[in-house]
């Protein structure tokens, strides 16, 4: 915890998205209008507001947002200690705070930690309502509304809820086949009519329209190739290092090792999970279905990128290190992959300590683009200098924002 809080220290992290963010907070402030980019974004605003709020009440934004961040991931584990069977809580905390994925975007103003703790907010009192609690369906609809208000993603809770609902309802329709010819209908109803107004949906919703499901269809071949992507991802986390990083510790040659391993360990996790969800008989619950849904939406994404992974990551190594450890008959065999994670997670907190808290580091390490490493070196400069320059948010848009939220 002590080198996970560290990282309140760092100076604004920028990355795309984050800077979209931010330029949306402009727009929102009147700094730019209707006629730019930020006006038109597709980002949903309400991760945006929030960062509007903490401008408002004039905080140190670097340290507020990693702060956020860090309650959001922990809020977020705790919530699913209710939802799902975790025998020892701290190992459990301890363990997604390591992920380096998490780790990495502890400080970053992007929008996933805090969807994160909403979307399962919102699965914790769905789960209540159907649990007889009549009134819990009002912060489950709030939390509903601002999961997808902070991220399109959240509307994975509505058809995790309809298969939740039709997977415990499954004894009645094979009893009643008119009721089961009616859902059936309506499902073949809905999938219609989302084709059919594909066009509609498409425009009106970003993450339909980068899904590109054109390509799917025309081209066959593109479908193997997203889902050894996010199999890739899934490597990552069980292995709890980058590709990047982890190429180029095992180059052989030509041969891309580092690749068909995450490959081979992705496979190999989700086989474990799907094992463990087996055993633990969660696919009677609410938040097996919810994440199926989301994890569904993520494979058909057709872009690498393990952030959008956040969500999952909390469940994923519920299930792959807790039931790990006992699948494997030699309980020293069963922690060794428990011990690698933990130490590559060591390595990945004292890496973004160094980052944080030493600018030479910093300007050294963080980030691939020479151009940004520039513009923080104009930052920090200007800071050693005591002077604050004003930019123009068009012409120098990074240092406008690095000089206007890196406080």
């Amino acid at each position: 915890m002590v080198l996970v809080l560290l990282n309140i220290f760092t100076p604004l992290r920028l990355i795309t998205d984050g800077i979209r963010y931010l330029n949306i907070v402009e727009y929102f402030k009147g700094g730019l209008g209707n006629s730019s980019i930020a006006a038109h974004d597709v980002l949903p605003h309400g991760y945006p507001w929030l960062l509007f709020l903490f401008d408002k009440l004039h905080l140190p934004f670097p340290a507020t947002i990693t702060a956020i961040n860090i309650a959001c991931v922990l809020l977020s584990c705790y919530l699913l200690t209710k939802l799902l069977p975790v025998d020892h809580k701290l190992v459990f905390y301890s363990l997604v705070l390591l992920s380096f994925v998490n780790i990495k975007h502890f400080t970053m103003p992007v929008s996933d930690q805090v969807f994160t703790v909403l979307f399962v907010a919102a699965i914790y009192w769905w789960s209540k309502f159907f649990a007889g609690r009549p009134y819990s369906v009002i912060p489950a609809l709030i939390f509903t509304a601002a999961a997808v208000y902070v991220r399109t993603a959240g509307i994975a809770i509505f058809p995790g809820i309809v298969f939740y609902l039709i997977y415990n309802s499954r004894a009645k329709l094979k009893a009643n086949k008119i009721l089961a010819v009616g859902v059936i209908v309506l499902f073949v109803a809905a999938v219609a009519l989302f084709i059919i107004k594909f066009p509609f949906f498409e425009a009106k919703i970003g993450y339909i329209s980068q899904l590109n499901l054109g390509a799917m269809i025309t081209q066959p071949s593109s479908i193997p190739a997203r889902l050894e992507l996010h199999f890739k991802e899934l490597g990552e986390v069980t292995l709890n290092v980058p590709y990047s990083k982890l190429a180029g510790l095992i180059e052989t040659g030509g041969f891309d090792t580092a690749q068909y391993l995450l490959l081979v360990l992705g496979a190999i996790a989700l086989y474990i999970s799907a094992r463990a969800i087996a055993k633990l008989k969660l696919a009677g619950t609410l938040t097996f279905w919810v994440f199926l849904i989301y994890l569904a939406m993520i494979f058909l994404w057709p872009f690498y990128d393990t952030r959008f992974l956040i969500p999952v990551i909390p469940v994923f190594i519920c299930l792959l290190y807790t039931y790990l450890v006992k699948l494997v008959k030699s309980q020293y065999a069963g922690i060794i992959p428990v011990i690698i994670y933990v130490l590559l997670g060591l390595l990945s907190l004292i890496y973004s300590d160094a980052i944080s808290l030493n600018k030479s580091f910093f300007l050294n390490h963080y980030g691939a683009d020479p151009g940004l490493t520039e513009k923080y070196r104009v930052h920090f400069d200007n800071q050693s200098k005591g002077i604050k320059p004003v930019y123009n948010i068009k012409a120098d848009n990074i240092l406008f924002l690095l000089e206007n939220y890196d406080r």
